[in-house]
This record gives C-alpha cells, structure tokens and sequence, in this order.
C-alpha cells in the first residue's frame, strides 16, 4: 500500500524512526502478543510499551488481534503489526512511503465473511426485490440501454 498523503507518510516514518517503536513492531510482525509479553522479549518498559502502542495504534500501524480472558476474569488484549515491511523514498520534496501488509489470506478471508455476516438480512432482500421488479431483471441504469420493443 503505498502512502502519498505527506502528513500521514510524515507520521508513518515519525512512529518508524523511534527505537522503542521499531522494537515494538518488529517483535509483533509474526505473532500477536499482550503489551506485557512485548516490553519482556523487548526490554521496553511497560509503560513504554503502553505508551507507543497507543500512537502505533492510532497511526495504524498495529491492530488489535484478540482478546485473552484468564479464569481469573482478567482480560489481555492481543496486538499485531499491520506492516511487515516499509520502503521509504523521497522524490522532489515528497515523501512516499511503501506498506507491505502483514495479513495472510485466511485473515482477509475472516475478515471478508464478517463484513458479510454484518449485513443484515431485510437489507439483502429489499435489494433482492427492487431489482426483480424490473421487467428483464436488468438492473435500472442498464436496462435503458436496450431496445425491448423490437
């Protein structure tokens, strides 16, 4: 995915160009992990790790992955960079900054059939039949085109 926006690739290379943030990244490219379990394969303090997965977080650079809930009722929320590579390049006062997603295909795959599950059914059949009401099942903007009454 390539970032021509200047103001987000500027924030892109910011968040990029921070030790800790790197670290943070680089440990969560292969599998997703608690902050806790982050800031001790790191050596990022916790707070740290707080911290500069907030800004990663906003800037899209991670995403929550999934929640771990103990028996104890406490709740671990999961984080997993979105990136596993980036190219950065200036041309003529442009910076452009090249993503490699981290997504595998059953991922785009759970993700595709969540946006689908998501629709809800009356929606699906109120288009259903708003198409079948035409006369040749066409939908409206093609219909026009064709001569039906030869």
């Amino acid at each position: 995915m390539l970032v021509s926006d200047n103001a987000k690739a500027e924030e892109i290379v910011k968040e990029l160009s921070d030790e800790y943030s790197r670290k943070i990244i680089t440990s969560i490219i292969t599998e997703s992990l608690p902050i806790e379990e982050i800031s001790r394969r790191t050596s990022v303090p916790v707070s740290t790790c707080y911290r500069r997965m907030h800004m990663l977080f906003s800037s899209g650079l991670v995403r929550a992955d999934k929640t771990i809930i103990q028996g104890d009722g406490k709740k671990f929320i999961c984080y997993k960079s979105t990136i596993k590579n980036a190219t950065i390049q200036m041309e003529s006062e442009k910076l452009l900054v090249d993503l490699v997603s981290n997504r595998d295909p059953s991922e785009k795959l759970r993700d595709m059939w969540s946006a689908v599950k998501s629709v809800e059914p009356s929606r699906i059949s109120r288009e259903i039949n708003s198409n079948t009401a035409s006369p040749n099942l066409l939908p409206r903007t093609i219909s026009p085109l064709i001569n039906t009454t030869a």
